[in-house]
């Protein structure tokens, strides 16, 4: 056990980052069921697969980036802004959601190529995860770049 403390910002990225994971292994398991009951009323649900399989793998990397930057924050002991946790945490919910929705909502008759919703929840969400993402890699770096120069000014080598 290290003696860093963990600030509030962190503790709710890594809980959000635990949320996307659970979803991920939800959505991991209704594929499971579905791929060995194909006619099952589950099934019946997925309207289409391959957005559902999506979403998994979206969640799945959402999980991973928060986690990463949870351990990255904490190791250079960043307590980064609420807004920056904040759009990254929206983002890793609503980018990977989007494909969720697809792959449950039915078509309609009318072949309408892209749903109502979409471009602005679409826009929104890719918008604040990479503005939140971004901003996350450059508070690393700034922290990782300071502890570099403290290090060679006292002439140490890390």
């Amino acid at each position: 056990m290290t003696n860093q403390k963990t600030t509030m910002t962190n503790l709710f990225l890594v809980a959000f980052a635990g949320l996307c994971l659970t979803i991920a292994l939800a959505i991991a398991w209704v594929l499971g069921i579905t791929l060995f009951f194909p006619d099952g009323v589950l099934a019946g649900l997925l309207v289409e697969r391959a957005d559902i399989i999506r979403a998994h793998i979206d969640y799945l990397m959402m999980a991973q980036f928060l986690f990463i930057f949870f351990l990255l924050f904490r190791q250079y002991a960043i307590d980064p802004p609420v807004w920056v946790v904040a759009a990254c945490c929206f983002g890793a919910f609503f980018n990977p959601l989007a494909f969720l929705v697809r792959g449950l909502t039915p078509k309609p008759l009318v072949a309408i190529p892209v749903e109502a919703h979409f471009p602005f929840q679409a826009a929104l969400s890719f918008t604040l995860t990479t503005v939140g993402f971004l901003t996350a890699v450059a508070l690393v770096v700034r922290a990782a770049w300071k502890l570099r120069s403290v290090s060679t000014a006292s002439g140490m080598d890390l």
